[in-house]
């Protein structure tokens, strides 16, 4: 018994209901596919709500968009089955037997994460930036993020006792941005079991170079708004401690509002590096945490 839970926004995610909606059938299970959409375009919403023909599914609009943490706790609340399996709208399962093995491996009283990986392709339809960073930072096996479970938690997918989520549940004060991150920390002080699994989803993200910087950048502004709590946990936040404790702080952000042109045009362009992605991240920070301490005077 599993309750399939899809949030969306601006994304058409007919292919990947049809092919959970066929899993589903096969794994012979009562089951459900409950796909919220967080403010999607018209044009979107009335491709998604061919969702609805297909037996078990549905498709629910909310009023005003609430974010990727308050939309899957909207969704588990609207879920009828013991087992939750979220799933990103721009994923599509890497295997034929996806959804089995995620049922198999459940785990009562715990969380159960397959991974994610990403298409190799000579013409990704995200950015090289999206695509390199996915491909060299995020993508891990299951071996490598159960050494430090916790801390590599990504709501990509991930499977989910009911009981347990209900438990611990997103913070829907974390609008955008290391949501994640927090869950993970979540989970660890309320000593949930969590496992990875070698059952990935493909990350089928469309974000183009300009947009992608713009989610990171306000990602960092929800950081920075909640970094007192995350201090201890987010690397981010660690390196820049170290440079305010070296008072380097000043220069990072000199060097950083020099540089930034310079910075954008490599991370948009075809080539990225992912050094000067990283100080991209603490200059940004430092610049922002700056100008919110200044307004604050």
């Amino acid at each position: 018994m599993i309750s399939i839970l899809i949030p969306t926004y601006n994304k058409v995610c007919v292919p990947l209901v049809e092919t959970m909606h066929y899993q589903a059938q096969q794994l012979q299970i009562p089951f459900e596919i409950l796909v919220v959409d967080d403010g999607s375009s018209a044009e979107i919403q009335a491709e998604n709500r061919r969702i609805e023909a297909w037996e078990n599914c549905h498709y629910r609009i909310l009023p005003k968009n609430v974010g990727p943490a308050r939309i899957r706790n909207v969704l588990a609340d609207q879920a009828h089955y013991p087992y939750l399996l979220f799933m990103d709208a721009d994923t599509m399962p890497a295997s034929s037997i996806f959804l089995r093995s995620y049922w198999e491996q459940r785990m009562k009283g715990g969380i159960v994460c397959g991974g994610f990986i990403y298409e190799r392709t000579n013409t990704p339809a995200m950015c090289p930036l999206r695509y390199q960073y996915g491909i060299q930072v995020e993508e891990r096996s299951a071996e490598e993020r159960n050494r430090q479970p916790y801390s590599q938690f990504i709501s990509m997918c991930f499977l989910a006792d009911k009981e347990v989520f209900q438990t611990v549940r997103f913070d829907d004060t974390m609008h955008f941005g290391y949501e994640d991150a927090w869950f993970g920390i979540l989970l660890q002080q309320a000593a949930v079991p969590l496992k990875y699994i070698d059952n990935p989803v493909f990350h089928q993200t469309t974000d183009k170079a300009d947009d992608y910087l713009r989610k990171i950048r306000f990602s960092i502004q929800n950081l920075a708004a909640h970094r007192h709590r995350l201090q201890p946990y987010i690397r981010l936040l660690q390196w820049h401690h170290k440079a305010e404790s070296l008072h380097l702080t000043r220069w990072i952000r000199l060097v950083f509002t020099w540089t930034e042109p310079w910075l954008v045009r490599n991370l948009t362009g075809t080539h990225p590096s992912m050094h000067l992605f990283a100080f991209y991240k603490l200059g940004y920070l430092c610049q922002w945490l700056n100008q919110t301490r200044c307004s604050d005077n």
